[in-house]
């Protein structure tokens, strides 16, 4: 789209000598593979048949694909015709291996999960490693996390038993990616950084462009844009001109995404272009979803809608075949918003209803709890682990002990025997005195650390029951919450707004029309209540991100949306802020909150003819730095007798309320969660106040941290 000349030659050049060095790496190995097959037509019998086959298997790995997968196939076949375990598992390991690349991934699953068991029951380490660390990055490209961290921790407790360091950094990357994936950013980096430590201190180099690349677009979500660009630039350095398909596929990828970022979308278009073109070259498919994806992204955000509906549909077409959930959910979410855009309601309505179906099979209440049990277990297995080296250590103290008094025992015999033996007697006698006050100061000492040692087993135990009691808590608030609105209502929710907004397309009966448009308006107030809902759990759980707050702007934007709604013709808003307002806060959270209040002084203006109805909107400076927002009207005023039920859940202050009494808890929240404070006032006029108090900085986000695979 931004491409000129120059670029277009750096492309092809990119491309054609990336080419050339893989053609002659290529027609190295190919002598070896015609070698084999030239062997394998004269082999004398089976075990040597099966034996050049898996050499075949071996040399063709990540060389050619589909012949490396039939000849393991066939080592895999005649190995288990012939009864030879090893090589039954090893074939078998790499043909889920071959699966995985080829994008057949079900068909990988079901082989490796088959020929996990007779690996470990045959002690086959090395295999059964690797079955692990594939079984979860096919289940990573599937979308299902819980299983893809139950295989990867299974994996480290392996390798950490082995103390392969190198192996134990691949395990970290992973892990990473996949709490990457479930978006808990901060726990990917704590893993992505625990493994570039363990690589820097050993000096392991396998992978390192990979890691920083995942460490970059870590970054980018995290909004360490700068962060993000040079990790993926020193990813480049890291391969020095010599980087493979993949790590050039990801790392201009990577570009791509932090220019995209910082809203350089020149640069980020020619970065994914570059990323696109290579993936098409080697086939791989998952990288061209991504990059079309975010070009669709960068298109509609230029309002070239056409573009960005036929980017987003070619990477549909790619993606839909190949299973991997998480991006076609993205895909499904764009599509939503973009058919919103261009008002293809229709479209927008299918698409929406397919991104929950999906959303809800993935992010289901059963993977919460799964990955908070796995989490768990493993952590509890490090604590058991901590636990029995101290008591060990105890053990040893204790034998110890036992040796000494065996020894100061020993020692008083050896006095009485030698007291019949020359004139050195009492000289040794005094020595020996000396030698046994040091061992009673040395026990002194090991029952002081003994105590110590226990009192830690004691505290690390506690430790560990409040954490459970903690989790469990959070359990239950998120299986409550998420099972009776998203599970529960969501889906059928979309589903009936779909056959709403069909049927009235079709129908053309007056009456049949008139009940349809009124079951359309009920489930579009019930999805608002749903939304909310969600907008609460949403701020419950939200990471606060603090910002320059342009007041002007957030007001306009939520002007604009409610005349897109609908105002009274009567009704006259007018706004005043002052230009000197200094703040950050979370940008969000403050939108939400002046969204709500300007709403609810719209929907309960005063419909009276014999009244001008009015709201005035102030925002000016407050105290200590804070900014004060104040929305007034002459509406219908406020009936309840106590004020504070109003910031109540489910509180409704006039039969008008079409969200069942939600959106002022919504305010009420969302000012709490920044550190801020909301209320009612009556103005001596008798007119309806609201204000909020916005701080300078939100006091809880000095304590909250803001926020790929080998």
């Amino acid at each position: 789209m931004y491409y000129n000349f120059f670029n277009e030659v750096k492309l092809t050049l990119i491309i054609f000598f990336g080419s050339a060095f893989i053609f002659v790496a290529q027609a190295q190995d190919r002598r070896v593979v015609d070698s084999l097959l030239s062997e394998l037509q004269t082999a004398p019998d089976e075990q040597r048949i099966l034996k050049i086959k898996a050499q075949l298997a071996d040399e063709l790995f990540d060389i050619d694909n589909q012949m490396c997968l039939r000849y393991a196939d066939e080592a895999y076949q005649m190995a288990t015709k012939l009864g030879d375990s090893t090589r039954l598992v090893r074939m078998a390991r790499m043909k889920g291996q071959m699966l995985r690349r080829l994008d057949r991934l079900q068909e990988s699953i079901d082989i490796l999960t088959e020929v996990l068991p007779i690996a470990r029951r045959n002690n086959l380490r090395e295999d059964y490693k690797k079955i692990l660390n594939a079984l979860a990055i096919v289940h990573t490209f599937q979308a299902d996390y819980d299983k893809a961290l139950e295989y990867h921790f299974q994996s480290l407790v392996v390798r950490q038993e082995e103390g392969n360091k190198a192996e134990i950094s691949i395990t970290l990357n992973n892990i990473g990616l996949v709490y990457f994936k479930l978006r808990n950013y901060e726990a990917a980096l704590k893993y992505y950084e625990e493994c570039l430590a363990l690589k820097k201190e050993n000096g392991i180099t396998y992978d390192l462009d990979a890691l920083y690349i995942n460490m970059g677009l870590c970054y980018g979500k995290l909004h360490r844009y700068i962060e993000a660009r040079e990790s993926v630039e020193q990813a480049f350095v890291t391969c020095d001109g010599k980087c493979s398909d993949i790590i050039r596929i990801s790392g201009e990828y990577g570009l791509g995404i932090s220019y995209f970022w910082l809203r350089n979308l020149p640069e980020a278009d020619k970065h994914l272009n570059i990323s696109l073109a290579i993936a098409r070259r080697v086939g791989d498919k998952l990288y061209q979803g991504e990059n079309l994806t975010v070009m669709a992204e960068i298109a509609a955000d230029l309002n070239d809608n056409a573009t960005a509906e036929k980017l987003l549909t070619e990477a549909e077409g790619i993606i839909t075949e190949l299973g991997y959930n998480e991006l076609l959910m993205n895909i499904y979410l764009q599509f939503s918003h973009l058919y919103t855009k261009t008002e293809n309601f229709e479209q927008a309505s299918k698409y929406q209803t397919r991104y929950i179906h999906l959303k809800d099979s993935l992010v289901s209440e059963e993977l919460v709890k799964s990955i908070a049990k796995i989490q768990t277990n493993f952590a509890e297995r490090e604590n058991i682990a901590t636990i029995a080296s101290k008591e060990e250590a105890i053990k040893q103290q204790r034998d110890l002990n036992a040796a000494v008094v065996v020894i100061a025992v020993l020692a008083g015999l050896l006095i009485l025997v030698l007291q019949f033996g020359n004139r050195n007697i009492k000289r040794v006698n005094a020595k020996l005195s000396e030698a046994k006050e040091v061992i009673q100061k040395q026990n002194a000492e090991l029952e002081i650390k003994n105590r110590q040692l226990d009192n830690e087993v004691d505290k690390k135990t506690l430790d560990l029951a409040r954490v459970n009691q903690s989790l469990k808590q959070v359990n239950d608030e998120l299986d409550n919450f998420i099972y009776k609105t998203s599970h529960d209502i969501r889906g059928p929710l979309a589903s009936l707004k779909g056959m709403c907004n069909v049927a009235l397309m079709d129908v053309k009966d007056p009456v049949a029309l008139d009940y349809l448009k009124k079951l359309d308006a009920t489930a579009e107030r019930l999805n608002s209540i749903l939304t909310r809902l969600v907008i609460i759990n949403q701020i419950n759980n939200s990471k606060i991100t603090t910002e320059k707050i342009d007041f002007n702007v957030i007001v306009n934007d939520v002007l604009m949306l409610e005349k897109k709604k609908g105002l009274p013709q009567e009704l006259q808003i007018n706004t005043f802020i002052d230009p000197d307002l200094q703040i950050e806060s979370d940008k969000e959270l403050v939108r939400i909150v002046l969204e709500n209040l300007i709403d609810n002084a719209i929907k309960f203006y005063n419909d009276s003819e014999r009244i001008q109805s009015f709201i005035h909107i102030h925002i000016g400076k407050g105290e200590n730095g804070s900014v004060r927002a104040r929305v007034i009207d002459n509406g219908i005023g406020i009936s309840e007798s106590s004020p504070g039920k109003l910031f109540q859940m489910f509180s409704r202050a006039s039969e008008r309320s079409e969200t069942g009494g939600i959106g002022l808890y919504i305010t009420k929240t969302a000012t709490e969660k920044i550190g801020g404070k909301v209320g009612l006032l009556t103005t001596p006029e008798g007119y309806t106040e609201f204000y909020v108090i916005f701080p300078p900085v939100p006091s809880s986000a000095w304590d909250r941290a803001i926020p790929h695979m080998a």
